[in-house]
C-alpha cells in the first residue's frame, strides 16, 4: 500500500506499506510505551520503493508504466502488485531499487465531495499560507505562501473550488495572511473570490480590531450574512499561550434561521515544528508527542476557560471549536479536552479506515479536530472530512508540476472538515 507520496516527483520513490497504510502512532495509540511500540511496528512495515537513481526531479519514474496525471495520480491509499528490485538500506530506511516496472497499479480513487445532513453547515479549513501580497496584485513573493500573483491565483482558486464543492454556511480557517480585514486583505480577498463564483452569496469575514497576534499568520473565521446572522461581537483569545506560540483563538457567535445562538472558534496551537528552539517540558519527550507538547497542553486548558466565560456574551453553551490542533487524536491536549467534556467528532470516511487530515513521514492521522461542547454535540448530524489534500502528491498543489489542473486536488496540506448540525437541540 502507497502511504506516503512526497517525494514521488523529486526523488522517483514513494513510501510503501505492508497490510495497509500506516497511521501516526498517537492517532491510534497512548503516548509512551504503547505509541512507541506502535511507532517501532510502523518501521518494521515500511519499505521505500525507489528509482534506483540519485538525480532529483526526474523526466519520468522508472518503475510506473505511465506518468502521474489526473487520471493516475497514485494517491496514498493505492496498492502496487508485482514490486521487484534489489534491496538496501540508506537514509534509515530499507529500500527497494526497482529494476523493473511494477507489474500493476491499482488506483485509490478521488473521493466525491462528502454529504452530511443537519441545517447549519460549518466547515474546518487550513489553508496553507494564503498570502495575498499587497493586494493588488503585487508584492511577491511574500514570507509565505505563493512565490508571484500567478501562483496566489491558482491556490485561491482551489480554495474556492473546495468551499464551493461543500457548500458550508461558516468557515473557520487557519493559515491566512495576518493583514488585517481591509478590502486588500487576504481574508477580504477569499470572501471576494467566494461571492464572485457563487451568485447570491454574501460571505462576510468576521473582523477584529487590526491584525490578531503577533505571528505572519491567524485564524479567520467567514460567513455567508444570506444564511447565517452573526450575534454580537467578536472575541479574542490572547493571554498565556496565545501570546506567543498557539495563535490567538478567534470566537463568533451566530445563529442560522430559528436556530438557538451557538459559537464557532477558529483554532491554530503551536505546530511540532521548531525543536531546536524547545525548552524544559516543551522539548521532545520521546513519547511519540513531539515538541511543543506542553505549550498545547496550556492551549487546551486555557482555550477551554476561556470559552467557559463565554466571551460573545451569547448566553449560549454551544460551542464548535474547529480547527488545526497540532495533536493526534490519542495525545496529551485532545485527552484533556474530553476530559473536560468536549466531544471529538467523529469523522466518517468513505471507506470505513480511520479517519485522517494529514500525511507525514508516510503515516497519516488527524490534527484538525472538531472539538464540541455537549450541548452543540447533541445537534451534530454528521461530520465528515474530505481527502482531496493530504493523500495526493505535491504536485498537484497550486505551484507543483501538475497543479494547473482544476479541481479541488492539493489545495492544502490538511484536509477539510465538514460538519452538519440539527437548527433545534435534539430532544
Amino acid at each position: 500500500t502507497v502511504t506516503g507520496n512526497d517525494a514521488l516527483l523529486r526523488f522517483g520513490e514513494v513510501d510503501l506499506a505492508f497490510d495497509g497504510r500506516l497511521y501516526t502512532p498517537t492517532e491510534i495509540a497512548a503516548p509512551g510505551e504503547a505509541a512507541i511500540a506502535q511507532r517501532a511496528d510502523n518501521r518494521r512495515r515500511l519499505l521505500v520503493l525507489d528509482d534506483a537513481r540519485t538525480a532529483e526531479n526526474p523526466g519520468s519514474i522508472a518503475w510506473l508504466s505511465a506518468p502521474l496525471s489526473a487520471d493516475a495520480p497514485l494517491r496514498a491509499g493505492s496498492t502496487l502488485v508485482g514490486v521487484q528490485g534489489v534491496l538496501d538500506q540508506r537514509w534509515g530506511a530499507y529500500r527497494l531499487q526497482a529494476d523493473a516496472v511494477v507489474g500493476e497499479v491499482r488506483q485509490a480513487p478521488r473521493p466525491g465531495t462528502p454529504v452530511v445532513e443537519g441545517a447549519i453547515r460549518i466547515a474546518g479549513m487550513n489553508l496553507l499560507n494564503l498570502f495575498n501580497g499587497d493586494g493588488q496584485g503585487g508584492g511577491f513573493p511574500t514570507e509565505r505562501g505563493a512565490k508571484d500573483h500567478d501562483g496566489y491565483a491558482r491556490q485561491m482558486a482551489k480554495h474556492v473550488t473546495v468551499i464551493t464543492a461543500l457548500d458550508p454556511a461558516i468557515i473557520a480557517a487557519q493559515e491566512l495572511e495576518n493583514d488585517g480585514f481591509g478590502p486588500e486583505s487576504a481574508v477580504q480577498e477569499l470572501a471576494d473570490a467566494l461571492n464572485a463564483a457563487q451568485p447570491g452569496a454574501r460571505w462576510t469575514p468576521v473582523a477584529s480590531e487590526g491584525r490578531i497576534g503577533s505571528d505572519q499568520i491567524t485564524v479567520g473565521i467567514l460567513y455567508r450574512a444570506d444564511r447565517a446572522e452573526a450575534v454580537g461581537a467578536p472575541a479574542l483569545a490572547t493571554e498565556g499561550p496565545f501570546e506567543y506560540g498557539s495563535r490567538p483563538v478567534l470566537a463568533q457567535s451566530f445563529r442560522i434561521g430559528d436556530s438557538p445562538v451557538f459559537t464557532v472558534a477558529s483554532v491554530h496551537f503551536k505546530s511540532k515544528g521548531g525543536c531546536e528552539d524547545a525548552q524544559g517540558a516543551d522539548r521532545d519527550q520521546d513519547d511519540g508527542q513531539g515538541c511543543y507538547n506542553a505549550k498545547r497542553v496550556e492551549s487546551a486548558e486555557a482555550m477551554h476557560a476561556w470559552l467557559a466565560t463565554d466571551p460573545t456574551g451569547s448566553g449560549s453553551d454551544r460551542v464548535v471549536a474547529i480547527g488545526d490542533y497540532n495533536a493526534y487524536a490519542m495525545e496529551d491536549p485532545i485527552r484533556v479536552l474530553r476530559e473536560r467534556g468536549w466531544v471529538d467528532a467523529p469523522m466518517a470516511t468513505e471507506d470505513g479506515h480511520t479517519p485522517h487530515s494529514f500525511v507525514f513521514d508516510g503515516q497519516a492521522g488527524r490534527l484538525d479536530h472538531a472539538m464540541l461542547s455537549p450541548s452543540m454535540a447533541a445537534m451534530l448530524r454528521g461530520a465528515a472530512k474530505w481527502p482531496v489534500n493530504s493523500d495526493e502528491s505535491i504536485g498537484f498543489s497550486y505551484d507543483g508540476a501538475l497543479g494547473r489542473e482544476a479541481g479541488p486536488w492539493r489545495s492544502s496540506d490538511h484536509d477539510p472538515l465538514l460538519l452538519g448540525f440539527d437548527a433545534a437541540p435534539a430532544r
